[in-house]
């Protein structure tokens, strides 16, 4: 009996793909970068329009929804309080330019959905949304209630789930809602993640001003270009690594495919490959090279030597530093840097280590900002052991429950696990560098997608034969 009904959510999971695709381009083609705070909307209009279409989606269909008035909505197969919750977020990150097609114009290409977004989360949310409906038209009875949650600030900081000073708008869901019981996040990997590092970010300014240039990086729009512009300078024509252009200022930039922060390039970034070009070249003066060499070194060590603060606990993966961008004004430079680590230092002694190293080094703190902290179940639960057994049979693998080196919603929500979805695999014809999440011409495949549907089933299957 059983087997007969997985045969049947599989092929309602195939026939539903014309309107996956639909709705997925829907989700993708809202620009729903976090913007200003208006009435209703705490993290701006463009996330806010994809909560609306969530809510529009969820009532045409029959669900149970509700609008919690901090940025988060529910979808629900019964009336009540939901027992597990299916957290997605509809937020996305800055798309950036070197876009081959249109970043918000998706499109299906190759058995792929291409656009900002797709595999980070709308892809995710749209497949959810029509595998909990597949259950609702099929008639399949369940002792819980699942629900799917849609957030709308998980790239910027879940203050959505913990909530804004200041912001009654933005009180935060884990303050003033009540979180179902266990909650499942696809923001991952299969088969489950069951740990992950804290986050913090910060600010570090320069104690002093760089003279007679500026220099920029990792800016929104531009997130993998750095550039520095000289009212006059007498530079070579060519420069390593780097682009000269010439005219009434000279401007020397260097470009680097973007990557999410959670796994900086060990060989260092634009920031990188800008500041040895400028310093090897001679352009700028003696007393702002130490400034350079700093952003130079702290940019190409991404495991922290340079501040002290290098840890590896196992089985976590060690602690990693992403200098994420330079901002430049009248001068002085604000460093930005994306840290995220492990049991075993705390977020305290990071922040002391830092300010100690670059205050040695010409910059002073600005700002730091307290993300996440780690966090790490018991990876030999019934349901963890569960769920990675029913991931492996579909996919094939045969994986162990994993750690996570992002953030995810699962390390703000009581009993959550990162499950899947595994969307982003880019088309052969896929230039290196492309495709991926927070990358250019970000990708979601259909096929994926599709997988992970079958996957997210059985678990909704094996979860109503169990105690949780």
């Amino acid at each position: 009996m059983k087997q007969q009904l997985i045969e049947r959510i599989d092929q309602a999971i195939l026939d539903a793909r014309d309107d996956l695709v639909r709705d997925t381009i829907k989700m993708v083609n809202i620009k729903s970068v976090q913007g200003e705070p208006l009435p209703g909307a705490p993290f701006g209009e463009g996330p806010r329009k994809v909560l609306d279409a969530a809510l529009e989606m969820g009532r045409e269909e029959g669900f149970f929804t509700q609008d919690y008035g901090v940025g988060v909505v529910s979808l629900a197969l019964k009336e009540g309080q939901p027992d597990l919750g299916i957290w997605l977020h509809g937020d996305v990150v800055p798309e950036g330019d070197g876009w081959s097609f249109e970043p918000y114009n998706a499109v299906e290409y190759k058995d792929c959905i291409v656009g900002r977004g797709a595999t980070d989360n709308k892809g995710q949310l749209a497949a959810v949304f029509h595998l909990l409906k597949i259950f609702k038209d099929l008639g399949i009875s369940l002792k819980y209630n699942p629900a799917i949650y849609v957030g709308s600030n998980e790239e910027t900081g879940m203050k959505d789930l913990k909530g804004l000073p200041d912001n009654p708008d933005a009180r935060g869901f884990i303050n003033v809602c009540t979180p179902p019981r266990m909650s499942l996040v696809p923001d991952s990997s299969f088969p489950v993640g069951y740990g992950g590092k804290g986050g913090l970010n910060i600010r570090l300014r320069s104690k002093t001003p760089v003279h007679g240039f500026t220099f920029i990086a990792g800016q929104d729009e531009a997130p993998g270009r750095a550039e520095a512009v000289f009212n006059a300078a007498d530079l070579p024509e060519t420069l390593p690594n780097c682009t000269v252009e010439t005219g009434e200022k000279t401007v020397v930039w260097a470009h680097t495919p973007p990557r999410h922060g959670a796994n900086p390039d060990p060989n260092g970034n634009m920031i990188t490959r800008l500041c040895e070009a400028l310093l090897d070249s001679g352009a700028v003066e003696a007393q702002d090279k130490p400034l350079l060499d700093f952003l130079r070194r702290v940019s190409g060590d991404i495991y922290g030597q340079l501040f002290g603060i290098a840890t590896d606990t196992p089985p976590m993966k060690p602690l990693t530093v992403f200098s994420k961008r330079v901002d430049c004004e009248d001068g002085y430079l604000t460093f930005h840097l994306n840290i995220r680590y492990p049991i075993g230092i705390t977020y305290e002694q990071i922040v002391e280590r830092v300010t100690a190293a670059a205050g040695e080094n010409g910059f002073e703190l600005e700002a730091a900002i307290r993300g996440i902290d780690p966090y790490l179940m018991d990876p030999d639960t019934p349901v963890i052991r569960m769920v990675a057994r029913v991931a492996n049979e579909i996919t094939g693998d045969n994986k162990a429950p994993y750690l996570l080196s992002g953030g995810t919603y699962a390390h703000i929500l009581p009993n959550a696990l990162a499950c899947g979805m595994d969307g982003c695999k880019p088309p052969e014809d896929f230039p290196k560098g492309r495709g991926g999440a927070h990358g250019i011409d970000e990708v979601v495949s259909i096929e994926r997608l599709q997988r992970a549907m079958r996957i997210y089933a059985r678990i909704l299957l094996e979860l109503n034969e169990m105690d949780w």
